[in-house]
């Protein structure tokens, strides 16, 4: 069983992160002027509160105090759009915040709270929304899914910053373009438009792509096959030559995503 933290270390840790993170904000934020300091280190300092009243920073490791310092700076982007997460979850109890995913893992993992699509986890910065994906509860059995899929969303946006959400929403609009074209060209039997909207804007993204293939989860996703990213025959371990139409690998469906 987890050790109960102390309410005193608790409070010093708060008070220290909320300090530190809103210094390191401020002093990004200055290079656009007073007012955007202000902003940026109020943005950074709630989340050092958050993160040092719940403990999520590892402090023992460098991915710790990496992921404290992108959190407050390069990340905080993703970072502010993860305190409005954390805000709307704590308004819309019960959320069920899980300190077993989270403390220590640099990260705040909710079992249910804010989602866009029934079924599907959101995450905005460090925060992991909705993990249990429709299920009753959020069972141990999921952390591989937490660490390997969400989990690295929460590390793309520290490592990419505002890059991560530049090309999330354009993709989604060259994306969403590319579907409806999709769709008005097909000839015979075809997909519904808003399938090969969801292939092409959202499974296709890079940023997704990569994590259902770190999950194991690309080959039984539920992207339209006629959009979605194949690999080459050679790859798949078939002749280049072989005029088979191509199989990916056979896997169920959990339907977590």
């Amino acid at each position: 069983m987890a050790r109960t933290p102390s309410p005193t270390l608790r409070l010093v840790e708060t008070g220290l992160t909320t300090a530190a993170a809103a210094a390191l904000g401020g002093a990004v934020g200055l290079l656009g002027g007073v007012p955007l300091a202000i902003a940026t280190g109020a943005s950074a300092g709630l989340n050092g509160a958050f993160g040092g009243y719940r403990q999520v920073y590892d402090w023992q490791t460098a991915k710790g105090w990496f992921a404290f310092a992108t959190d407050s700076t390069w990340g905080l982007l993703g970072t502010t759009l993860g305190n409005a997460l954390n805000l709307v979850n704590l308004a819309a109890q019960p959320s069920g915040y899980r300190p077993d995913f989270s403390r220590r893992q640099n990260r705040h993992v909710f079992e249910k709270g804010a989602w866009l699509k029934r079924g599907f986890a959101l995450t905005h910065g460090n925060v992991i929304s909705n993990a249990s994906t429709g299920r009753e509860s959020l069972a141990e059995e999921r952390r591989p899914f937490i660490d390997r899929h969400e989990g690295l969303h929460v590390w793309q946006n520290r490592i990419f910053g505002p890059l991560y959400q530049a090309v999330y929403v354009a993709w989604f609009a060259g994306g969403a373009l590319v579907g409806a074209v999709t769709w008005a060209l097909k000839k015979g039997d075809k997909p519904k438009m808003k399938k090969l909207v969801e292939t092409a804007a959202y499974y296709d993204n890079p940023f997704e792509f990569w994590a259902y293939k770190r999950d194991q989860h690309w080959e039984s996703n539920r992207a339209d096959p006629t959009l979605k990213w194949r690999r080459p025959r050679w790859l798949a371990g078939e002749a280049p030559t072989d005029d088979r139409p191509y199989r990916a690998d056979a896997r169920p469906s959990d339907g977590s995503r």
